[in-house]
């Protein structure tokens, strides 16, 4: 709808942000940093909207331009939580959880309801694994904005690692509820459901995830697993072969498509995805050697048969 209206209302600060929040939650991270490259163009001492640049940033691991934007926003205004946030998500990116958190500690001291930072700090006690802190923090996110569906999204995690199943689902949904056209939340719920034994129920999901976003290589990898799990191996060769394509240097991707052409019975196809596998992950030669070498005995006991 942004991308309707005439060029000129486009391209100001407050709609250039939404549209780049838009690309953030689709997980379209490239497009989200460019619209945001906008915005500080067109707005160079904007603060409103940077804490979600610098976690576009993040994502990329776009170390240096990271650093430049906390520097720049600093300077802009120290006193602004968003500074924190870009200080603090710098410093999570080198992996300094304790020092990103002593930033994003200071975000929230600034300003008790900017919920955002909340967040990230319960992101690196996850990161240490230091999950009662970590449920608090999100709690805390919550308290300041009831809606703000990445806290939903942190306690979910939290109680998934903690093997607390059917929470971790609950909370998931919490969030799906609030922010339901994201492929990642509706990847976790698939992906809790799965390890609650319900293969089928996680398959719904998954689908709807890949709906959500057909270039998604997660959705489509965890789709064709669950498929693999249910003996639908057509299905899941179908799902692989665009996954393939997706992401034609994915060691897994092939090894999963060595795996179904075996189950299938054409031995030349797995052999050329099992090599392929074990040509670009050499440290997983074990495993791929392994069912190479079960196929072969396979073989054996046909002609041992005849």
């Amino acid at each position: 709808m942004f991308n309707s209206i005439t060029p000129s209302q486009r391209e100001t600060p407050w709609v250039l942000a939404q549209m780049g929040r838009a690309y953030y939650e689709q997980t379209s991270y490239l497009e989200a940093e460019k619209t945001f490259t906008r915005i500080k163009t067109i707005a160079p001492s904007r603060l409103e909207d940077m804490e979600v640049y610098s976690t576009i940033l993040w994502h990329l691991k776009h170390d240096i331009d990271l650093a430049f934007l906390a520097h720049e926003i600093v300077e802009i205004d120290r006193e602004s939580p968003q500074a924190w946030c870009a200080v603090g998500n710098s410093f999570s990116l080198q992996r300094d959880h304790d020092q990103a958190l002593k930033c994003f500690k200071r975000a929230t001291q600034l300003d008790r309801k900017f919920a955002y930072a909340f967040t990230l700090q319960g992101h690196e006690h996850v990161s240490n694994e230091e999950y009662d802190k970590a449920l608090s923090a999100y709690r805390a996110a919550i308290s300041a904005e009831s809606r703000h569906y990445n806290a939903w999204y942190g306690l979910g995690k939290v109680y998934e690692k903690q093997g607390k199943y059917a929470y971790a689902e609950q909370h998931y949904l919490s969030a799906a509820a609030i922010n339901p056209t994201n492929p990642v939340l509706i990847t976790c719920i698939g992906n809790v459901l799965e390890k609650m034994k319900n293969p089928k129920a996680a398959l719904v999901q998954y689908s709807k995830a890949c709906e959500l976003d057909a270039k998604s290589p997660l959705c489509r990898f965890k789709k064709a697993s669950v498929l693999m799990t249910l003996h639908e191996y057509q299905k899941a060769l179908v799902e692989l072969r665009v996954l393939k394509d997706i992401v034609p240097d994915e060691a897994n991707v092939h090894f999963l498509l060595g795996k179904v052409y075996k189950v299938l019975r054409q031995k030349g196809s797995a052999i050329r995805h099992f090599t392929m596998a074990l040509n670009l992950d050499p440290k997983a030669s074990h495993y791929i050697k392994e069912a190479m070498e079960q196929m072969e005995d396979e073989d054996d006991d046909e002609d041992a048969e005849m």
